[in-house]
């Protein structure tokens, strides 16, 4: 795939759904609440976090930092929320078509590097639109999309959103 193609393909997601605001938005309370679920799920996994909800045009609306979590979290969970948002999908799924020889090989080096392509940074989707994204960052790649997953769990319409292994509802 050219350089070109590439750059058309990653405009097109970015425009995706960057119309007029979506009839539902993640207001500040749904935020709230989404971050206390990330928090009492990363308790339990013993983790302290940083948590980031964006909204539908990945745009922060709240940014939570756990004691004890380390400073470069906290531009991780921001940027995750915001890739995730932006195209429209899960920050470990960008990253499985960020591979070499993939469709998006390399988006992790444009936007000024805030493309994240691992896992913690997943959309909210509401009737098959993107009403915002959260992001998740102090564990593993691995252990951040749980808590991300498990947090999203009353808010998405999207499967495979369930409890985080070792969390507790």
């Amino acid at each position: 795939m050219s350089a070109r193609t590439s750059e058309a393909l990653i405009e097109k997601l970015l425009r995706a759904g960057h119309g007029p605001c979506p009839t539902r938005q993640l207001k500040l309370a749904d935020a709230q609440r989404l971050a206390a679920n990330a928090e009492t799920t990363a308790r339990a996994m013993g983790l302290p976090v940083v948590i980031s909800v964006a909204d539908a045009q990945g745009e922060q609306i709240l940014f939570h930092k756990m004691e004890g979590s380390l400073p470069a979290s906290a531009t991780l969970a921001t940027d995750k929320a915001w890739t995730a948002a932006a195209f429209r999908m899960s920050t470990d799924e960008l990253g499985r078509l960020a591979q070499p020889g993939q469709m998006l090989f390399g988006v992790e080096a444009t936007h000024g590097g805030r493309v994240v392509v691992f896992g913690g940074g997943i959309p909210c989707w509401r009737d098959g639109t993107v009403i915002g994204a959260i992001g998740i960052s102090g564990g593993t790649a691995d252990e951040d999309a749980a808590i991300a997953r498990y947090a999203l769990n009353d808010f998405t319409d999207k499967p495979g959103h369930g409890p985080a292994k070792g969390a507790e509802k």
